[in-house]
Parts: structure tokens; sequence; C-alpha cells
């Protein structure tokens, strides 16, 4: 990430002293190093050319610094020369005579042409707007497109909203035809209704009657459109032997056999009940034996209400299943309804519905996200491209004229992970118009609902999320980015500790309180509860459900277990991580007041001159600029093949 900046305007001359050190307060985003700062190391610059250090610790400047504010050529170090090249007075050697202009090495052109590309560079797009008078238009299109999205994703969300609305309201509808003895409080989710489950093989067939009689008159006898699409399957998945005697004496074979008979709703009229159909099938029922049993059917619906921007019908079909579950083998088989929904293409020969004027407008709004997210991916691109080869031209420059070579946190500072959030955010985007083009258009019969949600969603958070880069560039909202940039990595450190003390908790109250708490009956159920604990939620209801009369040992383990998770994570995990924050607040402060520690790409850049002849940037193109690094690359590498003489 761009982590150096410094702080510009029109004319250098005019900057203050500090400015010119380059740790003037711009606001653009600065690297914190908190444990630095924490061991008495944060270092900016004064007027006088050393750090400054708030623990009251004043070191001279380092050899290899740019021109500060020495008027004489003595105050000059005997690297890094600044100076405007071409004017006069404007650069001297030691012995006070004036250094002619040369192509290369230390004070050349070339060196105050890299020095102006790198300034120019690290400057926010307010900086650089005020230098050039150039429109952002990466900045601007930024927040249209932020707009644009949100507002795309608002419409698709009500479409969305609505398209599942109807598969959960034809999943209740389901259920109250085909399951016996339904009750509508199992339609309220966390409802306390107990397990829905047989007991009786009497039971089991009349709940199988109910539910054949209920599919033979779906058609007559519902309110909705439903229409049968296939017959009835009655499947039995056994284990292949299972013999168990009075005496407990049993011959298993655990190797499981699936058996299915099906039903034509012409068969059902002259049956009577469905034990009539298996005895005509000379079909039975293994019942020592049985792991599962399974009612099969398929239907087909039409609604006539519109789920999108095309105002014409839609298509569903609706694969059913009844499972009638015996796992466990515990006298008690559980039964679910499941409903599988996709919407199919309609064969219908009316006209067509003409679309109307939100329709075009909702097509053409897509189309307008797709081209503004294409050209906002394509600047982004363009400008890491750009990054990357002026990071490889300074290095080469560098190490052809010093000899240093750059090290891997300076050559991060070149690459700017803001536009890659942005670059990622456009591909999500781009992808999830198209999947909701594709969808509203009913050009294809695949359900890419969540796909489409999962896209236009996370793309949509990354567009908000990237929105914050251009707060920095206020000097009160850049000191909370600049907080939360430096308290990660400290606390990313002190989560994986916390995150071991959590895993331990989890796995101890999993294996412990599982059997007796319904809370903890699973590892993740386990975790849920653990962190609304750490919420504060439902915390005496998670005491509550566990008595001493039903295992004494148990209920002791439970008290301290759950005293010592709460008071360990809310009073001493939460607050340490809250002064991990604040401490980090307090070092940004410091280096508000006191100037932001440079690194040696900050040096060597800081006696750039806007105003000199060499210009803001030379005006190659990404191609150009490659070329040239490669030539230069080329006779470097040409003239370290020849033999120094003595």
């Amino acid at each position: 990430m761009q982590s150096v900046t410094t702080q510009s305007r029109l004319n250098v001359s005019n900057l203050s002293p500090l400015a010119r050190c380059g740790c003037g307060t711009g606001t653009g985003l600065h690297s914190v190093n908190v444990s630095a700062a924490s061991s008495g190391q944060v270092s900016g610059c004064n007027q006088g050319g050393v750090f400054y250090d708030p623990l009251k610790t004043v070191g001279n400047l380092p050899a290899g610094s740019g021109s500060l504010t020495g008027s004489i050529c003595e105050d000059l170090p005997t690297s890094f020369l600044g100076g405007s090249v071409g004017y006069p007075n404007s650069r001297c050697s030691s012995a006070g005579y004036e250094l002619l202009d040369n192509n290369e090495g230390p004070g050349s052109v070339e060196e105050e042409e890299i020095k102006v590309k790198l300034k120019f560079f690290f400057l926010n797009p307010m900086d650089k707007y005020l230098l050039t008078r150039k429109i952002p238009w990466k900045l601007c299109l930024q927040i249209l497109k932020a707009v644009i999205v949100t507002a795309q994703l608002w419409a698709f969300a009500d479409y969305r909203y609505a398209h599942t609305s109807y598969y959960t309201n034809q999943a209740i509808t389901m259920d109250h035809l085909f399951i016996k003895d339904w009750d509508q409080a199992r339609e309220i989710q966390g409802a306390a209704t107990g397990k829905l489950a047989l007991y009786r093989q009497s039971d089991l067939y009349k709940f199988v009657d109910f539910a054949i009689s209920g599919w033979a008159s779906v058609e007559k006898n519902s309110f909705g459109p439903f229409f049968r699409n296939s017959s009835l399957g009655f499947c039995v998945e056994h284990y292949r032997a299972g013999n168990i005697t009075r005496d407990l004496l049993f011959s298993v074979d655990t190797q499981l056999v699936e058996r299915c008979i099906y039903l034509q709703k012409e068969q059902w009229t002259k049956l009577n009940t469905s034990q009539d159909w298996l005895r005509g099938e000379n079909f039975t029922v293994p019942w020592q034996a049985l792991k599962r049993l399974y009612l099969n059917f398929s239907l087909t619906s039409t609604s006539l209400r519109s789920f999108g921007p095309d105002p014409g019908p839609d298509c569903f079909k609706f694969m059913t299943q009844i499972t009638f579950d015996n796992t466990d083998h515990d006298g008690q088989i559980s039964i679910s309804l499941d409903v599988k929904s996709a919407r199919i293409q309609c064969s219908s020969h009316t006209d067509r519905i003409p679309r109307s004027t939100y329709s075009q407008l909702i097509m053409f709004h897509n189309t307008l996200v797709i081209i503004l997210c294409s050209s906002s991916l394509i600047l982004c691109l363009r400008s890491l491209l750009r990054a990357e080869l002026l990071k490889y031209e300074a290095e080469l420059f560098l190490e052809r004229i010093y000899g240093l070579t750059l090290t891997s946190s300076e050559k991060l500072d070149f690459l700017n992970l803001w536009y890659i959030a942005i670059c990622v955010n456009d591909c999500l985007i781009i992808a999830g118009s198209a999947i909701k083009l594709l969808l509203e258009l009913k050009t294809t019969g695949e359900d890419y609902w969540d796909m489409c949600s999962l896209m236009l969603g996370s793309g949509n958070f990354l567009v908000w999320f990237g929105l914050l880069r251009y707060l920095g560039f206020f000097k009160t909202y850049n000191v909370l980015i600049l907080t939360m940039k430096g308290a990660v990595p400290n606390m990313c450190r002190f989560m994986v500790c916390a995150a071991m003390l959590y895993t331990g908790f989890v796995f101890a109250g999993w294996s412990v309180l599982g059997p007796h708490h319904s809370k903890f009956a699973s590892f993740m159920s386990t975790s849920e509860c653990l962190f609304s604990l750490i919420n504060g939620d439902d915390m005496y209801a998670t005491f509550d459900l566990i008595h001493f009369h039903e295992s004494p040992s148990v209920w002791v383990y439970s008290r301290v277990y759950l005293y010592t998770f709460i008071g360990l994570f809310i009073y001493l995990v939460l607050s340490l991580l809250i002064s991990i924050i604040m401490d980090t607040y307090e070092v940004v402060k410091i280096y508000y007041n006191h100037g932001f520690p440079q690194s040696r790409l900050e040096y060597f850049f800081s006696s750039a001159d806007f105003d000199s002849p060499s210009g803001l940037c030379s005006g190659k193109s990404s191609l150009e600029g490659l070329c040239s690094i490669i030539r230069r690359a080329w006779k470097f590498s040409y003239h370290d093949d020849y033999e120094e003489l003595d």
C-alpha cells in the first residue's frame, strides 16, 4: 500500500521547512510503526534538519538524505543532491564552484526526473489536483460507481426477496397439503414445538395415506395452480440383513440397500390404503433393519406475479421429498419435507407481453454498471502497471548510481492495496451484473440467484470500503483511518492468542456440557453460544438449562466454566484489545504533532522541485516507460561487463 506521502504545493519554495524536509502534515496515509514508537524510535524532522523524537531523543540526520533547508553547499550531503537543474547557482561543489549539468550520477537530469516522478506518485489525488489542475477521474468514477452500484443492488434485493418469499410460501403450502396434522406453530422460526415424529407403524401408514391422497388431489383441491409432473415414488433404504430375536440375538449385514416402487394417479383411484398398494406390489418394509423411508414426487406451478423487470409470468418446478428418518433406531421416526425449487421456461402460446419502460430502464442500468466497472478496472490496472514500472525504474537508478537496493517494505510502498480492492470489486460486480441480466431476461434455467447475490453484495461492500481511502484526505478522518491501519498488526497477533484460548473453551464446553445442554450440542453451536456470551446475550438461559439434580458434577463444572469464560473474555480480553487501539491512537497523535517518520525513498525525493524544467512527469506511456527501463537495464549490464583499470 502507498504509505509514503509528502505535502506538496504549486511552488516548493513556498513550503514550510517541515514540508521541504518531507515531514509535512499532508492528508495522505502514512505508515505507523507502533512498536518503534513504544520503544522510543519515533523519528521525524524539524527545521534544524534533525530527527524529532517524542521521547526527547534527538539524533543527527543520517547521510544519504535529500537536500533540506541548507542554503550553502557545505550543508548538503554527499549523495542525493537536490536542487533545480538549469537554474544559476542552484548547485555547487564543496569548493564553492558551480557544478555543470550532467546526464548521469548525482544531480543529473535523470535523477531530477526520477525524484519528481516519485514525489508526484506518492501525492494523494487532492494534492495532485491542486498541483496540475487536472480532474481526478478515478476519484470521480469511484464516487459515481458507488451510487450507481448501490441503486442496482437495491433493485436486485427487492426482486430477490420477493423470489425467496415465494419459494418459502410454497414450501409452507406443501407442508399443509402433504403432512398430516401439521401445526402452524412450526412455521415460526425458533418456536418450541418439539420434534415432528411418529412412534407406531400404524401411524406411519396413515401418514403415507394422507400424503398420497394430497398428491392425487392437488390439481383440484389446492388454491395454487399445482400440476403433477411425475409419478409418486416410495423408497426404502435399509440394511441388507437385520433380524433381532427376543433373546437379543441378532444378525446384521451393514451394507445398505434401496428399493423403490412408483405409483401413478390412475392406480390410486383403484386402491383404498397404502398397505393395499404395498401388498399388490409384493413390497414389504423391513422395520428392524429400516434406516430411511422416502416419498418423492415433482410438481409444477405458475406465478402470474413478476419476480423481475420482465412483466411476463414465471414457471417453477418443485421437487418434493418427504423423509422418514430412522437412523438412530431410538423408537421414533422423525419427519421432514424438503422442497428444491427451480425456475423453468414457460411454454406459453399467448402473445409475449411487451417490456415496460421500467424494465428497459433496469436493463440500461445493468449495462451502465458493467461499463462503469470496466472503465474503473482498466484505470486501476493501468495505475498498478505504472506503479510497477516506476518501482523498477527507481530501483534500477538507485542500484546503478548509488549501489542501493530497495527493501521488501520499500517495494510494497509502490503497491496500492486500495487499487487491488477496487479491481476485485469491479470483477465481482461485472460478473454479478452479467448473471443478473441473464436471470432478468430469463435466458437461463439455472438457479443463479444466490451466486448473483454473493457477487453483487460482496462487490458493493468493497466499493464502500474503498471510499474510506478518500476520507483519509481530511485530517480528522485520517487520524481514525491511520489508527485502524496501525492497530491491525498488533490486533492480529493478539487475536491469535485469544483464538487459542477460545478454541480450548469451545472443545471443553462441547465435550462436557454438550450431552446436557442444547446450546453445546455441536462444535458450531458451542462456538456461537460462547460468542453470544461475549456480547452479553442470553446469559441467564445458558446458566439455567443445566440442573443440579441431573448431574451435580457437570452442574459445578458448568458454573466454573461459564464464570471463567465470561470474566476472562469480557473483562480482560476485550479491555486489552481496546487498549491496543488506544495506544495506536496516541502514537498517531504524536506523529501528527511532530511529523511522521521518513523512509529512504522520502529522503531521496524530498528535494524534488515541481517548478524545475524536468516537469511533473515525462509524459511517456506505459509501453514507452517499459522500453526505457529495458534499455537502461541493458546499458547498465553492458557497462558492467567491462574490466576496470587500476
